[in-house]
């Protein structure tokens, strides 16, 4: 769901993400100088940065350049949620 959509003066836009127990998400790479900050709002969870899966939990974050395979994963037995902020580097780079 989006939260703040896409902003072109801004270059970013913010999605709150649940994922149901064991749910897997890949992404393909973004354009380059897209950075994205991950923040868990609920449970805990696992992003996938430079080919490592990195844990967080509540109210910790994560920021990384999106311009590489990234993902995001729920291990746990509950639904976690977690607020992705994309923010793209150039006006007139695609979202």
């Amino acid at each position: 769901m989006s939260l703040f959509p896409f902003d072109a003066q801004l270059n970013f836009e913010i999605f709150v993400i649940e994922l149901l127990p064991a749910c897997e998400h890949l992404s393909p790479p973004h354009k380059a100088g897209v950075i994205e900050h991950v923040v868990v709002v609920e449970g805990e969870m696992e992003v996938l940065v430079n080919g490592e899966w990195q844990h967080l939990r509540k109210g910790e974050g994560l920021r990384f350049n999106a311009n590489q395979p990234h993902g995001y994963r729920n291990t746990t037995s509950s639904i976690i949620c977690f607020h992705d902020m994309i923010h793209y580097s150039q006006p007139d780079m695609s979202h």
